[in-house]
């Protein structure tokens, strides 16, 4: 399987205007149109602004499915161009009801491989301006999720991310939105997951202490 990237986005820390007064954060990325090169942290001109939360090995890189966008755009009925989710990566077709956890990928000279689902937070809907713009992404799935670089590399606007080794756990990102927002008791279920060994470890231990109240 192989998914097109159609904007390839950075950007560093700002503090920009909301409804709700000011907001300083790196949502706001910018396209970019050729190469850049991925480290194991980030790519170069890429940044976190809250790096307790978002950031390191875990999630250097950060994608959203360019598909959902179009879902958005109907519900809220306004245009979102990309990176409006505040990705790294924009990429047509790839569907968190299909990856895995684990599974391993290149794109350009780059080898990732998925960590776990993206968290919608506060930022999204102050940057928006939509107050509801959270819960409706954990309501439909559609968090886009991080990945952790194995492979320093170049990666350009246009290449193709193509899966080479998938994770035989077989737990997409779907199952881990699912138990986290919506199945949370099901211990079955947390235990299949917290023992897919890629998985990050800041929400393997979050998904622990719920196993242990």
């Amino acid at each position: 399987m192989k998914y097109k990237l159609l904007s390839l986005n950075v950007g560093r820390p700002e503090t920009y205007e909301t409804d709700k007064g000011e907001l300083n954060s790196a949502y706001r990325k910018t396209s970019v149109k050729g190469p850049v090169h991925l480290t194991y942290l980030n790519f170069e001109g890429d940044e976190q602004a809250d790096k307790k939360n978002h950031g390191g090995r875990d999630k250097a890189v950060c994608l959203y499915p360019a598909q959902h966008y179009r879902h958005w755009e109907d519900h809220y009925s306004q245009e979102f161009p990309f990176p409006s989710f505040g990705e790294n990566l924009t990429v047509e077709g790839i569907d968190e009801r299909d990856i895995r956890i684990g599974d391993v990928f290149q794109l350009g000279e780059a080898i990732l491989q998925v960590s776990e689902p993206r968290k919608p937070c506060y930022i999204i809907a102050r940057t928006h301006g939509i107050d509801d713009f959270p819960a409706r992404v954990m309501e439909k799935g559609f968090s886009g999720f991080y990945l952790r670089v194995l492979r320093e590399g170049e990666v350009s606007p246009g290449d193709y991310m193509t899966l080479i080794e998938p994770h035989p756990d077989g737990v997409t990102v779907d199952d881990v939105n699912e138990v986290r927002y919506h199945d949370r008791d099901n211990a079955n279920k947390i235990r299949r997951i917290v023992a897919v060994e890629p998985l990050a470890d800041g929400l393997k231990q979050l998904l622990n202490k719920r196993l242990q109240k």
